[in-house]
């Protein structure tokens, strides 16, 4: 069974661990700073052991600026490589092969799950292991499990059985039941926003690294600024219009509404805060669009969500008059999902993103009015109709109450004298003509 140590040298939350199921299920945190993870049946999604090990490392430094790593059959060995020879992959079946060179200060670090109960039989040890002139971990494997019981009991047993791979040790799986929240604490308090950010920014990269083990989506973020000199605070919540783990965005949102804050009283603590929800599974192939076109968008409509401002789509609704049968909506319409266009030239492909092809033969314009604009005689007479016949008519209900409200149109394809075309209806009632909309 392979086992991948990480220690983050310095303490840390058990929750840490959560950041780590991308690679295994099987996740296991030891206090005070080490993640034991066992890869044996994962290591092949990341290609190979050594880039399991390096996409550890590039998730364990949002937690730490100098951790280390290692790889063994055991997790006392896969810890204790971790401590004395960073980086390091002891063969498959034969990780003894990793202790030549090492020093009997390596025994501290012989532990996995469980560590030693005192330090000092352990030191004790290797002082003897000195007086016989013993000095390179190597050579204590050549003393026999009996010697060491002789001597130092079920403490020696147990330390022949981790140094010969003996020592089983389990590593269950990792079931999450920490809330999404951090905490930080100014010894000087701050009120520049710049400097605020550069001290939450490390809070969000621990929570979006377990968001992302945990593989689930930030629904919300909210923020709560406590102030120096008296009990006021500052409530931030930052929601985009779609749950995501864009951390950057997340970022660039709190910036913006930190910067809208008056902090005349300097912020000491802080509380933050990261709602979660599932995140949104998709089947991709061969030829899904590369195009982000849809991620920009979100990060568009957040911005503007959060600076007041209505930004959309018009969603088609089922409506009897046009000007009814539409409203704004955030969320990318169906109508705009990019499909794959293959070109093909010769021996050679090309795959484009094309967006909104169902549009382009619609029999209604894309740019409707949301009223329709009355034509003077004399504008209506300078339109060139396109046929004869209305393309479509509407009519009012039979049981329309008063006359005011019956709706009798002909709708028809006109082209403007500047010879833009245009979507036009006639009134049957009262024979005026009425622009309602622009074709692209």
């Amino acid at each position: 069974m392979r086992t991948l140590c990480i220690n983050l040298k310095t303490p840390q939350e058990s929750s840490s661990a959560e950041a780590f199921l991308l690679l295994s299920p099987r996740v296991q945190f030891r206090f005070p700073q080490f993640i034991f993870v066992e890869i044996e049946s994962t290591q092949h999604l990341f290609g190979g052991e050594h880039r399991t090990m390096e996409k550890a490392l590039e998730i364990a430094r949002k937690f730490s600026g100098d951790p280390a790593v290692a790889i063994a059959d055991t997790a006392p060995a896969a810890q204790m490589f971790s401590r004395w020879r960073p980086s390091y992959v002891a063969p498959r079946g034969k990780e003894q092969e990793g202790f030549r060179g090492l020093g009997l200060d390596a025994l501290k670090d012989l532990e996995g799950l469980h560590p030693w109960p005192q330090k000092r039989p352990i030191e004790h040890m290797i002082s003897f292991f000195h007086t016989l002139g013993v000095h390179g971990l190597e050579d204590v494997l050549n003393f026999r499990m009996n010697s060491l019981r002789e001597r130092w009991g079920e403490f020696g047993v147990l330390l022949w059985n981790r140094l010969h791979s003996q020592d089983s040790q389990v590593i269950s799986p990792l079931v999450p039941r920490d809330p999404l929240v951090g905490y930080g604490y100014f010894d000087d308090p701050l009120g520049a926003v710049p400097l605020l950010m550069a001290r939450i920014k490390p809070h969000m990269d621990i929570l979006f690294a377990r968001l992302a083990g945990l593989s689930r989506y930030a629904q919300r973020m909210d923020l709560i600024l406590h102030c120096e000199y008296s009990d006021k605070k500052h409530p931030v919540s930052i929601e985009p219009v779609s749950p995501t783990r864009d951390q950057e965005l997340f970022e660039d949102l709190l910036e913006k509404k930190l910067t809208s804050l008056v902090l005349q009283n300097p912020i000491r603590e802080f509380e933050i805060s990261v709602f979660d929800v599932p995140e949104k599974v998709q089947q991709l192939d061969f030829f899904e669009p590369r195009d982000n076109t849809e991620d920009r968008w979100r990060r568009l409509i957040s911005f503007a969500k959060q600076a007041q401002c209505d930004m959309g789509f018009l969603q088609m609704e089922a409506s009897h008059f046009p000007e009814q049968s539409f409203r704004l909506v955030t969320d990318w319409p169906e109508d705009f999902k990019p499909q794959d266009l293959v070109e093909r030239q010769e021996e050679a492909l090309q795959v484009k993103s094309v967006y909104a092809k169902s549009l382009a033969t619609s029999p209604r314009p894309a740019l409707l009015l949301d009223k329709p604009q009355l034509l003077s005689t004399a504008e209506a007479q300078k339109l060139r109709f396109v046929s004869s016949l209305p393309s479509e008519r509407i009519e009012s209900s039979w049981w329309q109450i008063s006359v005011q409200d019956l709706k009798n149109r002909d709708y028809y394809f006109a082209l403007s004298h500047q010879g833009q075309l245009l979507w036009v209806f006639k009134d049957r009632i009262n024979l005026q003509v009425y622009l309602h909309g622009y074709f692209d």
